[in-house]
């Protein structure tokens, strides 16, 4: 008697039959091709490294997403990447160090722990480019325009692309001078967007540090919003900056790609510790998560000795498929 258990699955995880694996391909290859034409250099870092490198920086924040298994042969730990931005760091870094600037792309797989949303996939087939060593918002206009035009190839055409820049959540919160602690609470009510428990936080702070985030965590919608955040947010140098740069980066999106919705939440502050500057995500209509998504995460490499601007995008190809 044939034991069906053999054949499941773990959950997560995915066979791609004949006709979508095809198509899958197929775009793997347009994008590929896209990528290297936009002169992005192609780069396939290992499946597998030593832990101590694979999360070292940044890379931290992938830590419960990683899985971790003991080498036989140096009898030190190994992981399976689970994002590849930061081995593409340590390439740019070690690898390529005598550029100025490098432009790197990939398709490889990751795979995670957990899925990024409830009945996802945990095996993920990232797609995505890298620009190192450029600091003015040139590089984060071409990074938006690779990731807008991943997504046309994937024929993902009605397309709302959220702004963000997390300088202006760090300028209020050290301007404010509250304690770590408090800063904890602070960010979860931003990711939850919950005025009331924004209010209620100020109350018991018992003065009124946190007024600048409770204006904050109005500022969302279209473009105009830039000029209410300039005329309430505080007078500090780290947001004027930051506002300059999401007009600049706006005012690019709607000539380049008018067709595409642009809406800003200056109170986005998931990825906080990770993103330094302006971030992005790609959203559809119907669907609650990103498709894409990326942002500014500068010095990523000062762990591998190399501390320089860097921005980029990623997206995951298996579902750029099943959304076309």
């Amino acid at each position: 008697m044939v034991n069906n258990a053999n054949w499941l699955l773990p959950e997560g995880v995915e066979e791609i039959l004949p006709t979508e694996a095809l198509k899958l391909e197929m775009l793997r290859r347009k994008i590929v091709d896209d990528f290297t034409a936009k002169e992005f250099s192609l780069v396939m870092p290992p499946v597998m490294e030593f832990v101590d490198a694979l999360l070292t920086g940044t890379g931290k924040e992938l830590d419960t997403q990683t899985y971790k298994f003991m080498d036989q042969q140096s009898n030190r730990m190994l992981g399976i990447r689970a994002d590849i931005t930061p081995q593409v760091a340590r390439i740019d870094s070690h690898y390529l160090s005598n550029n100025d600037v490098n432009r790197l792309c990939y398709t490889s797989t990751v795979l995670r722990a957990q899925p990024a949303e409830m009945g996802g996939q945990r095996e993920v087939l990232q797609c995505g480019v890298e620009i190192f060593g450029v600091s003015d918002t040139s590089a984060d206009k071409e990074v938006i325009s690779a990731m807008l035009e991943t997504l046309a190839l994937a024929n993902i055409n009605d397309v709302t692309i959220s702004l963000a820049h997390v300088d202006i959540y760090r300028a209020l919160v050290k301007d404010s001078k509250i304690s770590e602690a408090e800063e904890m609470r602070l960010r979860d009510v931003l990711l939850r967007k919950s005025t009331p428990d924004l209010n209620d936080l100020n109350r018991q702070l018992g003065q009124s540090l946190l007024d600048a985030f409770i204006t904050l965590i109005k500022l969302q919608g279209d473009a105009t919003i830039l000029l209410k955040a300039e005329a309430e947010l505080p007078k500090l140098p780290a947001i004027s900056n930051a506002i300059s740069e999401l007009d600049e980066v706006v005012g690019y999106i709607k000539s380049a790609y008018p067709k595409v919705s642009v809406h800003l939440d200056l109170a986005d502050v998931a990825g906080y510790r990770y993103y330094t500057g302006i971030k992005h995500s790609a959203y559809i209509p119907g669907r609650g998560r990103t498709v894409a998504k990326g942002g500014r995460y500068d010095h990523i490499g000062a762990h591998f000795g190399r501390s320089r601007p860097a921005t980029g995008f990623s997206a995951d190809l298996k579902t750029l498929v099943k959304l076309a």
